[in-house]
């Protein structure tokens, strides 16, 4: 992997420069963001072009939403959003566990931009009937125009503004629910926010 060569090769100049100055400390940091954001990007791609083999095993969605919430307090609080929380006992939900995560980050990570000026994250989960569950994620934001609903799942579509995103988020999102037979919709009003809800077989 380019990248990584790369980025091996930043940690061998940190050593060697940092005693420097703090600016050159600075750019190999800035340097290293960047090719981590890179690699991300790549792997979104390989994630949406390709099955995965990735393991899968019993996945405990509740605990999962609270740890990532955790993982994203900072970056919640700092935008001015409030979370609140609906979580109902659910039995668990055999998939790969890193590809949920990857989708309940996406979909946070959506709706607190969706919020710029601040506003509430609802997540909920439910069971549904003996084998599915839904989980819910929610915010009161600026909603998504009607005509942009059909084409969000499409790849590289994107509302965001140029260099915010790369269009495949809600895609590789999609791609993961379809590979554990589950299924995605979303409700959402101009103004007055959006909901995303995933079926998944428990």
């Amino acid at each position: 992997n380019p990248l990584a060569i790369v980025m091996n090769a930043l940690f061998d100049l940190r050593a060697l420069l940092e005693p420097s100055g703090p600016d050159v400390a600075e750019d190999i940091r800035i340097a290293e963001e960047e090719i981590t954001r890179a690699q991300s990007i790549i792997k979104n791609l390989l994630e949406f072009s390709r099955e995965s083999g990735a393991e899968v095993e019993p996945v405990d969605v509740n605990e999962l939403f609270t740890r990532t919430i955790q993982l994203m307090q900072k970056y919640i609080e700092n935008s001015g959003v409030r979370v609140k929380t609906d979580l109902a006992p659910i039995p668990p939900c055999v998939a790969n566990l890193n590809a949920l995560r990857h989708i309940l980050l996406n979909l946070i990570t959506n709706a607190v931009q969706a919020m710029p000026d601040g506003g509430e994250l609802i997540l909920r989960t439910i069971r549904v009937g003996n084998d599915r569950i839904r989980l819910e994620v929610g915010d009161t934001g600026v909603g998504i125009p009607a005509a942009h609903l059909k084409d969000i799942f499409n790849p590289f579509f994107t509302t965001k503004a140029p260099g915010q995103g790369t269009g495949l988020g809600l895609s590789v999102v999609h791609s993961i629910v379809d590979r554990y037979r589950g299924e995605i919709q979303v409700a959402s009003q101009v103004g007055a926010g959006t909901t995303f809800s995933i079926e998944l077989p428990c």
